[in-house]
């Protein structure tokens, strides 16, 4: 159970960072990705698309896909973005209620574990119309955003680090 809560905080804290970090390189509010790219089934795909020279075709199907699966994508959002605003207001209250914090909290594992799986079968839906050498590239440009997402994990730990820091 404290995994679980662990993995849901973090994937918050990964969202928060790279939003703020976006925002910080004067990025819109979608970061660096555009509309669909900055987290959830599109991480980064919309940004590593436009640098793997597909063909029409390529990008009638990739478009295809991506519409394919919007609403589902946008249902997904909603569900967790309704979960964080009821733990905001658990959290928030004068009282510490913290079987009702776990308990919220917990409710949000299965509309992300929905969100992770939309992702891998719009990762693998669009892996099938690259080539091969795409998919290759397309996998380097993920590592790449990748290791830029684990820097900005590490710069909110060392934020968390220095405002913990005993100023004495």
């Amino acid at each position: 159970m404290k995994t679980r809560m662990l993995g849901v905080a973090g994937a918050i804290l990964a969202v928060v960072g790279a939003a703020v970090w976006a925002r910080g390189q004067g990025m819109g509010p979608h970061g660096p990705f555009g509309h669909f790219g900055g987290f959830g089934p599109f991480a980064g795909h919309h940004q590593a698309l436009r640098q793997l020279d597909l063909t029409d075709e390529q990008k009638t199907q990739v478009k295809g896909i991506l519409k394919s699966h919007r609403e589902e994508f946008h249902a997904s959002l909603e569900k967790l973005r309704t979960l964080h605003q009821t733990v905001g207001k658990i959290a928030h209250q004068q009282e510490i209620d913290e079987a009702a914090i776990r308990a919220a909290v917990g409710q949000a594992v299965g509309p992300l574990g929905d969100l992770v799986v939309l992702h891998v079968r719009v990762r693998q839906e669009i892996d099938a119309v690259l080539t091969p050498e795409q998919r290759q590239k397309a996998g380097a440009l993920h590592e790449k955003l990748r290791s830029h997402m684990e820097e900005i994990r590490k710069s909110m730990h060392e934020i968390g680090d220095d405002l913990l820091e005993d100023p004495s």
